[in-house]
Formats: structure tokens, C-alpha cells, sequence
């Protein structure tokens, strides 16, 4: 029985972070007990200590008399969540750089190429789309991970969830994902070169437009899009 009432807490608490990450509870919304009750169906004591980890983990914020908010992405929020991002991964791919074999990196290259090979066998499919948005994450955090510091790592994947929180206003970047998995693939190509600051530069940018895009500064444009030359402005 202590078992399955285990299990119900953390299945309360995994269906309500699916829920923030697909966009069903919009930030800045206020929610109550009951209505999360509701929303996942469960009792009250599961959806408390779903609430409890979930406000740990800064993605929502309890008030009382007020009820629950989900986490605002107000531009200060958005952009102290990406200069922390840029302080853990510019750190982390150096380290890739000069430690990971050319076997681990002809990995990860293989990865990112079957992922940007999907999305060319069926570009308008949102499924394989959506994976390719799980493995875009992946790719990122196996760099952090890369160093072998759980601490670092905890972090990082908390800030992450954050950021994903945050793009869900946005919506996701599903039609970038192409041009994101060939940007991955020009930082490995630094990463297999062992030159460290052209990595970091290329991930520097890469991280730069994500965070545009998440304040709305920049519009989203696919591949073929973004492949086009630029009129000049003379």
C-alpha cells in the first residue's frame, strides 16, 4: 500500500510537469489545489506533493489567499535564466573540447545527423517533431553532463525547465529544429577540430537566437528560410 501511494505522488507530480511543458497550464496562471485535483484526476495529498517539488524546482510559485502561479516569463526571468545557461555550457563545451575521445563526439555527431534525418524524411510531422525538440534538450544537457559534476547538472536541468516553461508562450520552436540540429553539428565539428573558442562562439550564437526568439525579438524561420542570402541594405 505505502508503495502505491508512492507511485500516485510521483504520477501526480510527472503528469503535472507534462502538463506545464505542453502548454495545458500557461505562465503566470493561478490555479488552485482543487482545480489541479482535477486536472490529473488524483486526490489531494498526490497534487500537495506534486506542488511542493514543483515550487522546489522554481516552476511555480505558492501564494497564500492567492492560490498557484504558474512561474512568469517576464523578460528579467528569460533573461537571467539564458546568461546562467550561457555560464554553465560555454564552461561545458570546453571541457567536451578537450576531453571527449573522437569516439564520443562521432556519437553525439551520428545523434544529431539521425535526428535532423528524420525531420527531413517527414518535415511536416508535429511527432517527429516533438522528439526532435526532446533530443535538441539532450544534446545540451549531455554537454553539461559531459563534465561528470552532479551538482552542475542538477542545476542545469532545473534552469532548463524553466527556459522550456517559458518558450511554451512562444510555442515551442518546432519549425527551427533543422536549422538548430545543423548548428549542433557545426559546434561538433569545432568539438572534433579541438578548437575551443570557435565552439564556444558558435555556441554563444546559438544560444543567443534561442533567447531572442524567447522575447519575442526575433521571428521563427525554418532552415530553407534562414538559408536564404539577405538583401543588403544599401
Amino acid at each position: 500500500m505505502a508503495a502505491d501511494r508512492t507511485m500516485m505522488r510521483s504520477d501526480a507530480y510527472d503528469q503535472l510537469k507534462v502538463r506545464l511543458f505542453a502548454g495545458e497550464l500557461r505562465s503566470g496562471q493561478f490555479v488552485s489545489q482543487r482545480e489541479l485535483t482535477e486536472l490529473l484526476g488524483t486526490t489531494l495529498n498526490p497534487v500537495r506533493e506534486a506542488i511542493r517539488k514543483l515550487e522546489a524546482e522554481g516552476l511555480i510559485n505558492v501564494y497564500a489567499q492567492r492560490g498557484i502561479q504558474i512561474v512568469e516569463a517576464d523578460p528579467k526571468s528569460i533573461n537571467d535564466a539564458y546568461d546562467y545557461r550561457l555560464l554553465l555550457e560555454l564552461n561545458a563545451v570546453r571541457h567536451f573540447v578537450a576531453t571527449a575521445s573522437r569516439e564520443t563526439i562521432a556519437d553525439v555527431v551520428q545523434s544529431v545527423e539521425a535526428t535532423l534525418a528524420c525531420i527531413q524524411a517527414d518535415p511536416t510531422s508535429r511527432e517527429v517533431r516533438l522528439r526532435a525538440l526532446d533530443s535538441d534538450y539532450e544534446f545540451h544537457k549531455h554537454l553539461v553532463d559531459f563534465q561528470g559534476n552532479d551538482i552542475i547538472s542538477k542545476h542545469y536541468s532545473l534552469n532548463a525547465a524553466r527556459l522550456r516553461l517559458f518558450r511554451i508562450n512562444i510555442g515551442e520552436p518546432l519549425e527551427r529544429l533543422d536549422t538548430a540540429a545543423q548548428e549542433h553539428l557545426g559546434i561538433l565539428d569545432a568539438c572534433r577540430r579541438k578548437n575551443a573558442d570557435l565552439a564556444v562562439s558558435r555556441l554563444a550564437k546559438h544560444i543567443e537566437i534561442s533567447r531572442e526568439h524567447t522575447l519575442g525579438l526575433r521571428p521563427m524561420r525554418s532552415m530553407s528560410e534562414e538559408a536564404r542570402p539577405r538583401r543588403s541594405r544599401g
